[in-house]
Order: structure tokens, then sequence, then C-alpha cells
């Protein structure tokens, strides 16, 4: 089988491991896997090819005479690069451009959750500031996120102390009487005004066919910049991966979220034309009585808890993907034998989730100095090879360039250090273990509390 994984970063990284190795960790010699675009140390263990364009990826898929292509990122989707690939009758894993809407029109989810009656909070859709004033008017008092409804690279999602600080950033998002115009070009010409919600967040992604999902995992990522959740929101800087029962995500908690979030937003998104077939990732908030409701949808693997989510799983994934990216339904027969259960309408409700074994991850990204807003490229990378050698660790490259001695720093998140172990403990000391064996550590950026949440007290 050959595999194009298209994308840049960590995630995309994670995933050609994955896919490239199976269900162990050793890669397949049944198997080839190539890159597009791929960076300068994902390019040290699989060959990249170099894309710039939806056109140049499919000439690339073409010549390769791929099996099966896999797209990370989000903006490849809203593009419709799998559209591109299925009328070529490329079996192509991701969402087309119509159902990835979910993640590229917050404003577009938020229709969809209301008319599937998924649980999310109260809202107004704004294209000023004046639709939002009779909204903002009744919260005076309590929390209100302003979101940019359009893709930001996870940035468009500012959490306000009141509603004056929320009018100020709808005022900026929008760009209303400012000559630069609005803060995030088209994607915040649209802007979500939501209630703040109370409780702790988690991610929980299924694959779905487009009638069905199993759930793949529950992961946690820390979104700020520093430590104790201070500073700017980023892309994300750590993740861990799998959430089980020490931290209150139990199967009768992923099966009911997989009822009450997955199957019925699947069943609005057929309905509506558009069938979401990939991973669907929910962005939970759960209150304190264990309660959830939606803040957001992501059409893909989220980045950084790919990282973890991978290196903790055990689990070919190519035939589940290849089937999805077919068209055809979930390869229950694969699934069976990893003792997963689907629930189709015929069936009897079973457990829907892929079976963990004892393994936990967790991800510490290092960042560019400068990240989020400005990151500074250039800085020579040292000690990966020490890093490396570190036991039941992977270094998983993102924004990397090669430079004239070695790799160099080339992008806002630039490493996903990834350790593995028995309990989330063992698995944070080993990746802080491997993080400390890198050099500039005093310019490049790390938070020191990842995990936090799931460590042993």
């Amino acid at each position: 089988m050959k595999i194009v994984v298209v994308g840049s970063g960590g995630r995309e990284h994670a995933l050609a491991w994955r896919l490239a190795c199976g269900d162990g960790d050793t890669p397949r010699r049944d198997r080839t896997v190539v890159v597009v675009p791929g960076n300068a140390g994902i390019a040290r263990f699989f060959r990249c090819e170099p894309a710039r364009t939806v056109d140049e990826i499919v000439d690339v898929v073409t010549r390769e005479k791929a099996d099966l292509v896999v797209v990370g990122p989000e903006a490849w989707l809203e593009q419709g690069l799998v559209d591109e690939l299925r009328e070529r009758h490329v079996p192509c894993f991701g969402p087309e451009a119509g159902a990835a809407r979910l993640e590229s029109s917050k404003a577009f989810m938020k229709s969809v959750a209301r008319e599937a009656g998924v649980p999310t909070a109260d809202h107004v859709v704004a294209t000023s500031v004046a639709d939002a004033e009779q909204f903002l008017s009744s919260r005076r008092g309590r929390g209100v996120v302003v979101k940019a409804s359009g893709l930001c690279a996870g940035k468009g999602v500012v959490v306000c102390a009141d509603v004056d600080e929320a009018r100020r950033e709808l005022l900026a998002m929008l760009g209303e009487g400012a000559s630069s115009g609005p803060r995030f070009g088209d994607a915040s010409r649209v802007v979500v005004v939501e209630d703040l919600l109370p409780g702790r967040e988690l991610s929980v992604f299924a694959i779905c066919d487009g009638e069905d999902a199993v759930i793949l995992g529950a992961a946690r990522d820390h979104k700020r910049l520093l430590d104790d959740d201070r500073g700017p929101n980023t892309g994300g800087m750590g993740a861990v991966a799998p959430l089980g029962e020490a931290e209150g995500v139990t199967d009768a908690f992923l099966q009911d979220v997989r009822v009450r979030f997955f199957v019925p937003t699947l069943r609005e998104m057929a309905r509506r034309g558009t069938p979401f077939r990939g991973v669907l990732f929910a962005g939970l908030m759960v209150d304190d009585t264990g309660v959830p409701s939606l803040l957001e949808y992501n059409v893909r693997l989220g980045d950084p808890e790919t990282e973890a989510l991978l290196f903790a799983l055990d689990l070919d994934l190519a035939p589940i993907f290849l089937a999805v990216g077919a068209w055809e339904p979930l390869p229950r027969a694969h699934l069976a034998r990893l003792h997963v259960a689907i629930e189709h309408a015929v069936d009897v409700a079973v457990d829907a989730s892929i079976r963990h074994g004892h393994q936990r991850a967790a991800t510490v990204v290092v960042a560019a100095p400068g990240y989020p807003e400005a990151p500074e490229k250039g800085l020579p990378l040292t000690g990966l090879m020490a890093a490396e050698r570190v036991p039941d660790v992977k270094v998983f490259y993102a924004g990397v360039a090669r430079g004239g001695f070695g790799l160099v720093v080339d992008g806002g998140r630039v490493l996903a250090v990834t350790g593995r172990g028995r309990t989330f403990d063992e698995a944070l000391d080993r990746a802080y273990r491997a993080v400390d064996k890198i050099g500039s550590l005093d310019e490049l950026q790390v938070r020191r509390d990842i995990g936090s949440s799931v460590r042993a007290r």
C-alpha cells in the first residue's frame, strides 16, 4: 500500500508514523508513506514531495499512484482537496468542502447543532456590533466568548470577562471603522458571540463514515502559552491522551457523547446533502456535574492531541481510513478484531469506542521565540538525537527547516515531544526528560505544567 499524508506539521508526522507502522512501532515493509509537503524533520524518516496548491497536491498523488490519501490540515479540506481527489476516484480520508464547513464556519456549526438538537452555548451570529447588542446587554456581569467564524489557526477565540471587553473584541474582529479591516481578514467578517460555559474542556475524536461513528479516544490539550493557563491562546502547547476513568472519561460517558453529539450531527449533515466522512473532533465543556456541552467541531485530528493519541494507540488505522476514504461503511470486521462494536440502526446499542490498553501518552510542544504573535525563525536546534534516544519517546517535527549545519526553527510550534507510559506521570516524566536534552531552551518556549490535571495527587 502506498499512502500519501498531506500536511507539514507534527500531526502529519504522527499520522505518517502510525500509518507506516500499523499496530506496532516498526515500519511495515509492505507500506510506503509519502508526506506532502512535509518538512525537513519529517524528511529524516519519510520521503517528502513539495506542493503548495490543491492542483500540485493532486499531481503528486496521481504521479505516486497512491492507494490512500490522508489529509491533515483543515485548510486543505476547506479548499476542496478531498472533492478533487474523489472526482479522480482516489480514496481520500477526510470530509469534502461542504462537510468541512463544520469547522470552517462556526456560524454554520451552530446552525447544524441547533437543528440536530446538540447541546451548545446560547449565541448570536454578528456581522456588526449592533447585531450583538441585545445579546450582550442581557449578559451583564457574565463572561462572554467572541469567536471569528472562519479559520484562524486556533487564534480566533477570545474569552472575555465582561460585555465591555466583548464589545471591544467584537469591534476589533469585525474591523468596524478600522482602515486595516477585520482582524483576521475574511475569517472574522462574521463573528459568533456566545455564553462562557463553566467547566473543564475535553476533546473527543470519532471516525465517521457518513452515517455512523466510532470513538477513537479523548484528550485534553493546553491552549494558553504560559503555565497556569496564562498568556495568549495558541494552537496548543501540549496534550495528554487517551483519557480514561481516572479522568472521569468512562465508557458510559463516551457512549453518551457519541449518541447525543456525533450521531445527531451526522444525521443532520446527511439530511443537508453533505454527509461527513473522516475524523470529527468535538471540543466539549464538561460542567461540575459531568454534563457536556459542545464548544466547537473540528473536521480533522487535532494538533497536538494527535501526537499523544496515536503514540499511545496500538491500532492499524490504514484499513479503517481506506474504507471511509472509499465511501464504504466503517470496516466492522477489522474493528471486531479490536473488540470494538459499531451500533447501526438495526443493531442493539453497544459500546462504540476503541479499546485502549494501559498506554498513556503526553505531548509537550517546543515553540519558537515570539510565538504566537511573531515567531522568530533561524534558531539552530541541537540535542535532537539525544532527545530521541530517551526510551518511550517520539519527537514529532513541525516548524523546522534545513539550516547550514542541521535543523533550524522555521515556524511557531517547532517540535511535539511525546512520551509514553503506563501512567500519565510516566509519560510526562519521559517527555520532559527528552525536552531537557534539547539545546537553546532558554530561547525556546515550553510549558512546564502540561498534564497537571491528570498527574497523580
